[in-house]
């Protein structure tokens, strides 16, 4: 035994050992500016982080580690340095306030905080060790690597990554070793991620998309990545360039659309564009394709399950639609909800701390239930229709926000939408439309009229709205979703006079 690692025949069971980071040493993995690093750098530097979590820390298997810090290599090699000895590497969004982080301290309980904002987590020094990211890499750069690799069942937990929390607090869900080896492997072959590509990475390394899908996929086919700190238009379109692949949610490919230097030149390298974390408009997907030629490639994933379905590669991607089922998943919609349930081996381990929230998350029949509703079409396709909470149910009939959404957004005077339901004394919930308009100076009720007058020609009448609100821009998360909930509060008693 060295170092307290147990040497086991079985230690594939490791994702670290999975990703087999050792196998082309001289390889490029990142890009950042002028800086590259190899596969076998990065190892090292990894092994160097386990070496710092197990000596000066004492991080021990099943022990949790808080990643509050900024996007990094160093950032990256915490996280696999994590996955080396067995420790749960929980991401945490470094732009929360004292008072959010402290939830997840609370409920997580790690015995290590590493933060890039020391002033604002020293009241947490009291709780647990605290250790500036600054700090950690400067001690890290002296240490010698850690070479071992800690046994896991499949089972075991790898991560604990907190879902959004648009109702009460963020529950922690549990990422297995077993669930991101299956989704990794699936993604990998499904978009035939291979060692040539060149993955431009601008999304946020705290959450599952940055961390969980994109990451790995490029390090699971020892593909190299084009590291950028975040998502600016003028940037990406200068690394596109040299890219073949990039992730994205939905504003990404909006704002590209709307830069003059979004041409050719720019894309002319790329072999596959990817939309997921929300809703693709079908407006976005048809500009997409008439201007590069390219078809966004969108899919369907959540924290809980990782990516659930996906448009093929080589096959129809229809609009609007997320795809067909990853292999081994199993998807039905309930009869009387609408909402998706689905089985498969990419499934969460659970909610931290939380076996009452977990078993309400499942059917009687062990099937997960998403809430997210949604229809299969005669090709087997999944289109979603929304959050089952976001659903209007007006006069005893549903409606579909995004059915709306997509038609509104279609229209040449809308920016974008988002459709929400709205307490009605009559109906029950009123059919609301939220609208950034092209014309920021255009009359209110002129716009509504006209919106409304168009949309009784299209859709049945109970699903006209009510009202049409007018915004600059709608409210989003850190990950570019429309936070319908800020919605629907700010607009709760627009009938309450009726």
């Amino acid at each position: 035994m060295l170092g307290g690692f147990r040497r086991f025949s079985s230690l594939a069971n490791n994702l670290y050992s999975h990703l087999d980071l050792k196998a082309e040493p001289e390889k490029v993995l990142f890009i950042e500016n002028a800086r590259k690093m190899k596969y076998g750098e990065f190892v090292k530097r990894a092994g160097q982080y386990a070496t710092a979590l197990t000596e000066n820390y004492s991080i021990k298997k099943g022990d949790r580690v808080m990643a509050r810090v900024s996007k990094s290599i160093d950032t990256a090699a915490l996280y696999i340095g994590c996955l080396q000895i067995g420790a749960l590497y929980i991401p945490v969004n470094p732009g929360y306030t004292e008072s959010e982080a402290a939830h997840y301290i609370k409920d997580a309980t790690p015995s290590l905080l590493v933060t890039c904002n020391e002033e604002l987590d020293k009241a947490f020094r009291n709780q647990i060790s605290v250790i500036n990211e600054s700090k950690l890499s400067s001690d890290v750069s002296t240490l010698k690597p850690c070479t071992e690799i800690e046994h896991v069942e499949l089972q075991d937990p790898a991560s604990i990554c907190y879902t959004s929390g648009t109702t009460g607090l963020p529950k922690g869900a549990i990422l297995t070793h077993k669930m991101l080896i299956n989704n990794t492997n699936n993604l990998v072959k499904q978009w035939n991620f291979t060692d040539n590509d060149r993955n431009l990475h601008a999304l946020p390394f705290y959450h599952a998309h940055g961390l969980f899908i994109s990451f790995l996929c490029s390090i699971s086919s020892h593909s190299t990545i084009i590291w950028r700190p975040r998502f600016d238009v003028e940037d990406t379109i200068q690394h596109l360039k040299t890219s073949t692949v990039m992730m994205g949610v939905p504003t990404f490919y909006s704002r590209l659309l709307n830069s003059p230097n979004f041409n050719e030149e720019a894309f002319g390298n790329m072999r596959l564009f990817l939309s997921g974390s929300a809703s693709l408009s079908s407006a976005i997907f048809e500009k997409f394709k008439e201007h590069t030629g390219h078809v966004i490639l969108e899919r369907y994933a959540m924290t809980e399950a990782l990516v659930i379905t996906t448009n093929p590669l080589n096959g129809i991607r229809k609009a609007g639609t997320v795809g067909l089922p990853v292999p081994g998943v199993d998807l039905r919609i309930a009869t009387n909800s609408n909402v998706i349930e689905i089985r498969s081996p990419a499934i969460f381990g659970g909610y931290w701390k939380n076996p009452k929230k977990t078993a309400e998350e499942f059917t009687e029949d062990g099937w997960f239930k998403t809430g997210d509703v949604g229809f299969v079409d005669e090709d087997g396709y999944l289109t979603i229709g929304g959050r089952s909470k976001d659903m209007v149910i007006t006069g005893g009939l549903n409606v579909y926000p995004k059915e709306l959404e997509d038609f509104i957004d279609t229209l040449p005077f809308v920016e974008e939408s988002a459709v929400i339901a709205s307490p009605h004394p009559d109906f029950g919930e009123a059919v609301v439309a939220v609208v950034v308009p092209n014309d920021k100076s255009v009359n209110h009720k002129e716009f509504e009229q006209k919106l409304i007058g168009i949309m009784k020609k299209k859709v049945a009448n109970y699903k006209v709205p009510k009202r049409v609100i007018l915004l600059d821009s709608l409210p989003r998360n850190h990950i570019s979703k429309i936070q319908k909930k800020e919605l629907r509060e700010a607009y709760k008693h627009l009938f309450s006079g009726e």
